[in-house]
């Protein structure tokens, strides 16, 4: 479950998106410099192998650790992009084949604008398909919708199997999971014609997902006045209701909370200005965490995938603590809302990238021993998530298991 935003206001193009994944599923913040192969090379990615090429663009890559590709990110020409789980009708093909995740870091790995990267992703379905299992502790197979776009222009590439159709956006786009074009499309697959959408969804899984509410929620929010951050940021932060909390579940909230027969985690989330300036947060929980800002190049962020793994881990355990009432949420959100509003306007306010690589390392630091200090405040204590009899099960099973594949959290 997911959930993909762009605006495009007074000629600037702003993008961002959740990643909803199981509550254990560690998400990586990654850095991935240019790198140059030599000619015949194969590529490893989540199931097959592929002919690499001779060089990759340096990339952001925000993903499942578990996972060659990514759920989301950007490349230093400044291609964005996020794709989302889609249920279709269409018959699973047998053999494995390459997972959106791998498309998206593929197209971001190898081109340069939002159009190359739609006819990329086309010609990868087309050679390779798309199947394998995407869930981390359960099977979880699905087709793919992206939302693409760089400085200039946008697109929305939805697929059921080997079928796409492909459609330009303008001022504002939303994707969520489930298939939003229907005879609207600007492009297709070879013979296909109709509605795309009444074709090949399968209305039973997306109406359990939650995805027509996600969707709509975020348009209305970006359709709105305001800064275009604070808009983005209100998008990828918000409820279905003001009943949602950490210790109650919601599917059909954009900040999904896992805790019910259905849905994930938000486990990890990214908006920005295209090509200026990004913010992320690294952890679970957009309603709670702090988006820290980077610049295109994100050069405090690590390269190697142990160190973001400790990142994200130590925001979890925090996160935990929260929902077991260890910590004040109330204190905790105050506090945190402060420091956002402080690294917002310092990155709005930065003249150069040189400076607001400056205040990414300054926000990072001082995010990192705000969390530090809470976490010193109950470190004598044991986690033991709070909420209804299913809820507070589910979250402490959870809990067990990432505490005994990751000791000492």
């Amino acid at each position: 479950m997911c959930d993909t935003i762009y605006l495009k206001r007074n000629g600037k193009s702003y993008f961002g998106k959740n990643s909803d994944r199981s509550p254990n599923e560690a998400h990586l913040m990654i850095r991935e410099p240019a790198k140059d192969f030599k000619k015949g090379e194969m590529l490893k990615a989540t199931y097959i192998e592929i002919p690499q090429v001779e060089h990759t663009n340096a990339c952001v890559l925000l993903k499942p650790h578990w996972i060659w590709g990514a759920e989301m990110g950007w490349n230093e020409f400044g291609l964005n992009i996020g794709n989302e789980a889609v249920f279709t009708n269409v018959k699973r093909e047998k053999q494995n084949g390459l997972i959106g995740m791998d498309m998206l870091r593929l197209a971001l790995e190898r081109c340069k604008t939002s159009s190359e990267a739609v006819d990329y992703i086309i010609s990868l379905l087309e050679i390779y398909g798309q199947h394998g299992n995407c869930g981390f502790d359960k099977k979880f197979y699905y087709d793919n919708a992206f939302l693409i776009a760089d400085n200039s222009e946008a697109y929305i590439l939805e697929t059921a199997g080997r079928n796409y159709v492909v459609k330009k956006v303008m001022d504002t786009a939303t994707i969520s999971n489930c298939l939003s074009i229907r005879e609207d499309f600007d492009r297709c697959s070879p013979n296909f014609e109709g509605d795309f959408k009444e074709k090949y969804q399968n209305n039973l899984f997306t109406l359990v997902a939650g995805a027509e509410k996600r969707k709509k929620a975020t348009f209305n929010v970006l359709v709105g006045e305001g800064e275009p951050f604070n808009l983005m940021k209100k998008a990828l932060s918000c409820h279905s209701s003001n009943k949602v909390n950490v210790n109650k579940s919601s599917t059909d909230s954009v900040c999904m909370h896992a805790g019910n027969l259905f849905g994930d985690q938000t486990t990890g989330s990214y908006f920005g200005e295209i090509n200026k300036c990004y913010f992320v947060t690294g952890s679970s929980f957009p309603c709670l965490s702090i988006y820290k800002p980077l610049t295109k190049d994100a050069e405090i962020l690590p390269e190697d995938e142990e160190t973001a793994l400790k990142y994200w881990l130590k925001h979890e355990k925090l996160n935990r603590h929260i929902m077991s009432g260890n910590i004040n949420i109330k204190e905790y959100s105050q506090n945190a809302e402060l420091l956002q509003e402080e690294f917002i306007n310092l990155a709005l306010n930065a003249k150069s990238k040189v400076e607001l690589e400056r205040i990414s390392k300054y926000c990072f630091e001082k995010e990192n021993a705000f969390v530090e200090s809470y976490l010193d405040k109950v470190k004598d204590k044991k986690i033991h998530v709070k909420g209804g009899l299913y809820f507070k099960n589910y979250w402490n099973k959870k809990t067990s298991v990432l505490s005994k594949e990751y000791k000492g959290l």
